[in-house]
């Protein structure tokens, strides 16, 4: 019996079926003829995601005019400029067994084809679906109704698969952008060339779920649309005023952020922090961006908090500027509020897990990590209410789990973390926690960040909003 999806929800596609080996991915939609003086043309896509979040290159966009990608294991039907009728309007067949193993993620979309020039939107088009399928049986699988929700949006990621802990997941997403393919390109890394027609230059993706000052998951942006990080905001796919994938406000990619910490020299917001003297090649190597998000657990108001910018290598601390200071309470303010809001065992489980994860990422947990945790719980204002002993004795527990068998105590780990996909906010403050314990001891190792990335993609966040 096929599965019925809501926004939001992951499900298990290969593990649920062990035998899977080849799928199609059916997308559907209705035009509302009355809305538009011109055809309705839309088009599915499909982008294979490696683990930076980005495409390798356009090879690995799968679309009308590129139909096959990931060396011949995802192929698309090809161009349904109708889109009227029953059935598909469009698939995408993969065979799951042989994509090669740096793609991580394939994300599919739906975009409308000269939907500037036309004056269409996604506010036109009702009965959006996406449909898993078992290519040999043509059974159904999955089926994902993607809603009403959408109004300006002219480009979707409406779901995807990702891989996790050996299988492949079904992730229903349902994020609009504006910007067609081409913001959709931006955002993943790629560099387009499009007329005016198709993608104008103020553009710009639709964001509300505070969630991505996660710009995801980069890249020159084409307008608002697929901000580069570090250049400007990071953003994840996936965040958008109708939505949850992981983002702000929902688990989703998208909710539009402060300005964050700025530069009070050259005014960049490539600022990254750590204790007094910190050395600023640690911090490239795998820094913590504060940009829009910040950094708590025993940084946050503390004396010993120093700041640097990447961009002209001047440093300050609170006490010398009244902004960063007036930022730092802000941090406090906000976290606070998360915490009293979504304050329960589900978010206490997550902040621990993910910290165990961080703490483990090499194998050794250093007191001073342990410290760092319990130290912040003890006395932070944000996390007050939160029974210090049940952290200490959870926390235990994750590293016990995680020592005894790492694949095993892992993917509990993060389980326990991917209960807060659906609440943006607290996610974000989950992972801003673990970029924190992975830099207690002053040094944010390479194999500490990519832990903070899993974390990210677990809760449908994009990494790039708090790490570089």
């Amino acid at each position: 019996m096929a599965v019925k999806l809501s926004k939001g929800q992951k499900v298990d596609l290969t593990k649920s079926n062990p035998n899977l080996k080849e799928i199609i991915v059916g997308l559907g939609w209705a035009s509302n003829p009355a809305a538009s003086s011109y055809n309705f043309d839309l088009d599915a896509s499909a982008f294979l995601i490696g683990p930076n979040g980005k495409v390798k290159d356009e090879n690995d966009l799968v679309f009308y005019n590129n139909p096959s990608g990931g060396q011949g294991s995802v192929k698309h039907s090809g161009d349904n400029k109708k889109g009227s009728g029953t059935g598909d309007d469009e698939q995408i067949h993969i065979n799951l067994s042989a994509v090669p193993a740096y793609i991580e993620r394939i994300a599919f979309t739906i975009t409308i084809n000269d939907a500037q020039k036309k004056r269409q939107s996604f506010g036109d088009i009702k009965n959006s679906y996406v449909r898993i399928l078992n290519a040999s049986t043509n059974e159904l699988l999955l089926n994902y109704e993607l809603g009403q929700e959408f109004s300006i949006e002219t480009a979707i990621v409406a779901a995807e698969l990702y891989r996790h802990a050996g299988e492949w997941k079904f992730n229903a997403i349902a994020s609009g952008f504006q910007g067609g393919l081409g913001a959709l390109c931006h955002n993943f890394g790629l560099e387009v060339e499009e007329d005016q027609g198709t993608v104008g230059a103020g553009s710009s993706r639709n964001t509300d779920y505070g969630n991505t000052g996660n710009s995801g998951f980069g890249n020159p942006g084409l307008g608002d649309s697929a901000v580069p990080y570090g250049q400007s905001i990071p953003q994840p796919y996936g965040q958008s005023s109708s939505q949850s994938y992981g983002q702000n406000s929902a688990p989703s990619y998208g909710h539009q952020p402060d300005q964050g910490v700025v530069c009070p020299r050259c005014h960049s917001t490539q600022v990254t922090a750590g204790k007094k003297g910190f050395g600023l090649g640690k911090a490239l190597v795998g820094g913590v961006l504060l940009g829009p998000v910040g950094i708590l657990a025993g940084f946050i108001g503390s004396k010993n908090m120093e700041f640097a910018c990447l961009s002209c290598k001047e440093r300050w601390s609170a006490t010398s500027n009244t902004n960063t200071a007036q930022w730092l309470q802000k941090q406090t303010e906000s976290a606070r509020n998360v915490v009293s809001k979504y304050m329960g065992k589900d978010l206490t489980e997550a902040l621990v897990a993910g910290s165990a994860l961080v703490a483990m990422a090499d194998g050794v947990i250093e007191p001073s990590e342990r410290e760092k945790l319990i130290e912040y719980f003890r006395t932070s204002q944000e996390m007050r209410g939160i029974n210090i002993n049940e952290v200490d004795a959870r926390f235990k527990y994750f590293v016990q789990r995680i020592q005894s068998d790492r694949m095993m105590g892992k993917a509990e780990a993060l389980r326990a973390i991917g209960k807060l996909a659906s609440k943006p906010d607290a996610a974000r403050l989950v992972v801003r926690l673990c970029c924190a314990i992975g830099f207690a001891d002053g040094e944010f190792a390479p194999v500490e960040k990519k832990i903070v990335e899993e974390i990210s993609h677990e809760v449908n966040l994009d990494p790039r909003e708090f790490i570089f």
